[in-house]
């Protein structure tokens, strides 16, 4: 639908509206706007919608044919169509607009903090599906949807934390909601970062950032929970020794995904200097931090056998925040690294030795030898 659109506008491409046709079309909506606002069911919702999006698409209005179809899709979309042909929008298409103003509007009439929390974890599916959509169509533009999609996580969490401080019980409720869509999220957002494994630079980057954030809500979401439960005993104890064991097992699983890239990372490094001094760095990184993240899981799996579920999801905690640094420290070697092959001339790169860690060690102990 929104292709149809564009098609038919594009005879407009070369008109340009002078400030009359402006003036009066802009009084020909307000008065739309408001005659719709006066007499629709949830006139509130509309009239705020239309504002926005009237004040955000007005300031294309310098561009031709992106004026002309803000103001023809808004006069005779009647607001409504719009939402519905824009919910497929992804990054970048001239609808998207259009979504994200209408997310905006739900959000501003959303009073109560599990309200927000509920549309932040729902529009951040929709950002996880977008940057899907993105990725499985070979385009851009992932950087503002993976950052969006974080923003709103984090947002979702801070929002439960609210409802905890006053409902514990009702947190719970949300919490449990809340875990089982972040595991769904996690899965998305993983497939998605799989199809990009050879990529790198920002998109990557942000895309996992967006990981950490969907991880760290799980386990605040699942720590709402264990406060909820105690020390009763019955399936809902069954289900969330169940729960924690399942993130256990998926830091175990991370910490063996690092240590494994490490030696993927060092082994693929450029035969340089400075790719020595790159993987050098982000090894000892690694090390240290892996360790200490192994560790804590080790703590937390006897925390876990002597049901202690708060305790047990701290110590996990503790150790994906260490994993995260060693996330963090590689995506800055390897674009450290990067920048460092784009700069580099290649009479710079001939005269470089070629040697890494293992050739080193050995030609050290040959001449020891001798």
């Amino acid at each position: 639908m929104e292709k149809d659109i564009i098609s038919q506008l594009h005879s407009l491409r070369d008109i340009k509206p002078d400030e009359h046709f402006r003036a009066t079309q802009k009084e020909i909506l307000m008065n739309q706007i408001s005659s719709s606002a006066r007499t629709a069911k949830g006139a509130g919702f509309i009239w705020f919608y239309l504002k926005e999006t009237f004040i955000h698409e007005m300031s294309l209005l310098g561009q031709p044919m992106a004026g002309l179809a803000a103001i023809i899709l808004l006069i005779f979309g009647g607001g409504i169509f719009s939402i519905s042909a824009a919910s497929e929008a992804t990054p970048g298409s001239f609808l998207y607009t259009v979504k994200i103003v209408s997310e905006k509007t739900r959000f501003a009439f959303a009073l109560q903090p599990e309200d927000k929390m509920r549309l932040n974890v729902e529009f951040a599916e929709r950002r996880a599906t977008e940057i899907k959509t993105l990725t499985d169509n070979n385009e851009g533009n992932i950087d503002g949807a993976a950052e969006d999609l974080k923003n709103k996580i984090v947002s979702a969490q801070e929002q439960l934390k609210q409802v905890e401080g006053s409902d514990l019980n009702k947190a719970a409720e949300l919490a449990r909601d809340m875990e089982d869509k972040t595991a769904g999220l996690r899965e998305k957002l993983q497939a998605t970062k799989n199809a990009l494994a050879q990529s790198s630079g920002a998109a990557k980057n942000k895309l996992n950032e967006a990981i950490q954030s969907v991880d760290r809500a799980g386990l605040s979401a699942l720590s709402t929970i264990a406060k909820s439960t105690g020390k009763t005993s019955g399936a809902g104890k069954d289900e969330l020794s169940r729960k924690v064991a399942s993130k256990l097992k998926l830091t175990k699983d991370k910490i063996s995904e690092l240590e494994k890239d490490a030696k993927v990372f060092s082994a693929g490094f450029s035969r340089s200097e400075v790719g020595l001094q790159v993987y050098s760095s982000a090894q000892k990184v690694t090390e240290e931090k892996t360790k200490e993240a192994n560790k804590a899981i080790v703590e937390a799996e006897k925390l876990l056998n002597n049901n202690n579920y708060q305790a047990a999801l701290n110590k996990i905690a503790e150790s994906e925040s260490l994993l995260d640094e060693v996330a963090d420290a590689n995506s800055q070697t390897e674009s450290a690294n990067s920048e460092q092959k784009s700069t580099s001339t290649p009479e710079a790169k001939t005269e470089l030795k070629p040697e890494v860690k293992g050739e080193i060690e050995e030609a050290t102990t040959t001449e020891a030898m001798h």
